[in-house]
């Protein structure tokens, strides 16, 4: 089930958000005692420029992530990484992390869709850790043309297995959050009977 309307609002202007408002609100006056309200003002058309330039990504993330989640049967993704999909489910989330192309617009997204649709949170870390250490685009494009292989391949080694162990970790920590598509208003899940079925 979605979560509501009130609960997603409620996430969206949640503690984060206004600690972030805060330090904000304290950069700002900092800038105007120490350069005036025009430095003020310049910061300001500066963020302004950067959501612009930013706006339209952003938007084409969302769509995918929209998009990506409408295709992808929830039952499909609990099996193969969803809390009972164990080990195979982090290897699956990592080696998914070193396929994905493009950068956090492409990766973001598909880990948000993932999310949504009842995705463990350890294949989500290995996800994002298998694509941020060992994203084969950068690989190709980057570190073998700039850096060499045998660099290239110095780097790879130390850091293989850091996808498998962060989604591993990530499994171990003991957070009490709201699961996967699940809202804090929305009913439990029905408990499953010795057959499997819910």
């Amino acid at each position: 089930m979605r979560r509501p309307k009130r609960s997603r609002m409620a996430e969206a202007f949640g503690p984060s958000f206004w600690v972030f408002a805060g330090f904000a609100g304290i950069a700002a006056w900092a800038v105007w005692e120490l350069k005036g309200i025009g430095a003020v003002g310049e910061a300001l058309s500066g963020d302004l420029d950067i959501l612009l330039f930013l706006l339209p990504r952003m938007m084409g993330g969302m769509l995918l992530a929209g998009l990506v989640q409408a295709i992808l049967p929830p039952d499909l993704v609990a099996k193969w990484v969803g809390e009972d999909s164990g080990l195979r489910g982090i290897f699956i989330g990592a080696a998914v992390g070193m396929l994905t192309p493009g950068g956090p617009m492409t990766s973001f997204p598909i880990v948000v869709a993932f999310y949504m649709s009842g995705a463990d949170r350890g294949a989500l870390v290995a996800y994002l850790t298998g694509w941020s250490l060992l994203g084969f685009q950068r690989i190709l494009v980057w570190e073998l043309p700039l850096l060499g292989g045998e660099f290239t391949l110095y780097r790879i080694a130390a850091v293989v297995a850091l996808p498998i162990l962060a989604g591993l970790i990530a499994r171990r920590v003991p957070l009490g959050s709201v699961g996967p598509g699940r809202g804090e208003d929305d009913p439990p899940a029905a408990p499953r009977r010795a057959g499997g079925e819910a």
